[in-house]
């Protein structure tokens, strides 16, 4: 049985003022008046406590329990959570008010299409039939010319109308990747995943056998796909160093050849020297060549112009390959081409092969790195064999420290080469035809000159002199 409660102050004063209604409430079952007390604790403010104190007594005194017609007074009134359900109103209202304005934008809005494999006119059609602006970047690739590669954002990616989408275009051509000091399987599998084609040419070396030593075309040089690239692989065999025969006698100069190892093939030519002498050799001497290349020995007959043969010779290749040495071809002028946006390798060989002499200044640039960005005489000036062009060259924008470039001028190529990769240099090799027989197979000139201060791995270009015999 609950036990009853004692009288809050207010409660007290309130029955002192209506004794009936005391009398009544002392009558009530002790649950019923703790339920009315409770009812009355739950009031909010002093106002509405004293509100429902006063409709205790009013349901307690005779005149209410005669209206109300019962034996007994109620137990207190139901509490009212009005408020309960006008929260519940307002958040049904926000709600739908949320509701219909996601639903009204979404007419705002645009899915990106995958536009990936198509050609960039179809692709430029579908993205602005779907509200979208297309931007086209076109970039190596191993897709075929003007075909997406990829996109951005990517496809099923939600815009707004009228915003942009980047898409990327195949130009169908690669960079030729750096191959040099790779297995041969790695270099032959790194280019045929990139979709270029492989020859594989043996060369004697001192490098391990297997390991490439050489590419054409050299690395960062763009082509389309499909392209053939050629490696020079190593044999494993030391070379062999071509001896020098001109002058001698047919005798001596086949057993100088096959004492090295080379298999001598003899060639009469009329020439004003003596019978029997040689007057020319290929390869020239101080190329490194496998052991057992044959080499060319020219063999005077005896019989010829009152020019020597060695003369005549040079002068014929020199009308055929533009060397600068013999005087009325050298004197011939050549219009400048344009080099300034290409790569310094295909700009220096331009150049070399109109007979012109490129000088390689490095320059900082936000173009990338090793591309020609001016030349100075400009395209279309006449100049004579054998003139300077100076060509400025970006180190790109993020160049590393600086170094100086060794002296490779007299070395053979071999050596050359070995010895600017170990300062951390980039080598190109270009030809330059040469009368002098003593500069076959060795630098003339570097590109930057040596001593020039040039960021680690640019690259330098040697130019190997060639001699036509």
């Amino acid at each position: 049985m609950a036990t009853r409660r004692e009288l809050p102050a207010d409660v007290a004063a309130a029955f002192d003022r209506a004794p009936e209604a005391r009398d009544r409430f002392a009558a009530v079952p002790a649950d019923q008046q703790a339920a009315w007390l409770d009812w009355i604790d739950r009031a909010r403010g002093r106002r509405a406590r004293a509100g429902r104190i006063d409709e205790l007594i009013r349901r307690l005194l005779p005149a209410a329990v005669a209206e109300e017609e019962v034996a007994e007074p109620a137990g207190p009134p139901p509490e009212r959570y009005w408020w309960l359900w006008l929260v519940l109103l307002l958040l049904l209202v926000v709600g739908g008010l949320l509701a219909w304005y996601f639903l009204s934008r979404g007419s705002d809005k645009a899915v990106v299409p995958n536009v990936i494999g198509l050609r960039e006119q179809q692709a430029a059609i579908k993205i602005h039939d779907q509200g979208l602006d297309v931007l086209a970047r076109t970039t190596a690739s191993k897709r075929p010319p003007n075909v997406v590669f990829a996109e951005k954002p990517g496809p099923g990616t939600q815009l707004g109308k009228g915003q942009t989408v980047t898409i990327f275009v195949s130009s169908g051509r690669l960079a030729v990747p750096n191959l040099v000091g790779l297995q041969e399987p790695q270099a032959v599998q790194k280019l045929q995943t990139l979709g270029f084609k492989v020859e594989v040419k043996r060369v004697a070396s001192t490098r391990p056998k297997g390991i490439v030593i050489d590419q054409e075309p050299v690395a960062g040089v763009t082509a389309v796909s499909g392209t053939t690239v050629t490696i020079s692989v190593s044999s494993g065999v030391k070379p062999v160093v071509v001896p020098r025969v001109v002058g001698q006698t047919q005798g001596d100069a086949v057993q100088a050849l096959t004492k090295v190892g080379l298999k001598p093939v003899l060639q009469n030519v009329p020439s004003d020297k003596p019978a029997g002498t040689v007057v020319g050799q290929k390869p020239p001497a101080g190329k490194e060549v496998d052991k057992g290349s044959k080499v060319t020995v020219n063999v005077s007959t005896g019989t010829g112009p009152a020019t020597t043969t060695t003369t005549t010779t040079a002068t014929t290749t020199t009308s055929a390959t533009t060397t600068v040495g013999t005087t009325t071809t050298a004197a011939a002028p050549v219009s400048v081409p344009r080099v300034a946006g290409l790569a310094q390798t295909p700009a220096l060989r331009r150049l070399n092969t109109l007979g012109l002499r490129p000088t390689v200044v490095y320059v900082r640039s936000s173009q990338p790195a090793n591309r020609v960005v001016s030349q100075s005489p400009a395209q279309g000036t006449t100049l004579r064999r054998g003139s300077r062009v100076r060509v400025n060259v970006s180190t790109g924008p993020n160049p590393q420290p600086n170094a100086s470039v060794p002296n490779v001028v007299g070395q053979d190529q071999a050596a050359a080469v070995q010895s600017l990769r170990d300062d951390g240099f980039k080598v190109a090799v270009l030809n330059r035809p040469t009368t002098d027989e003593s500069k076959g197979g060795l630098v003339v000139e570097e590109q930057p000159h040596a001593g020039s201060s040039i960021p680690g791995g640019s690259r330098v270009t040697i130019f190997v002199g060639r001699f036509s015999g």
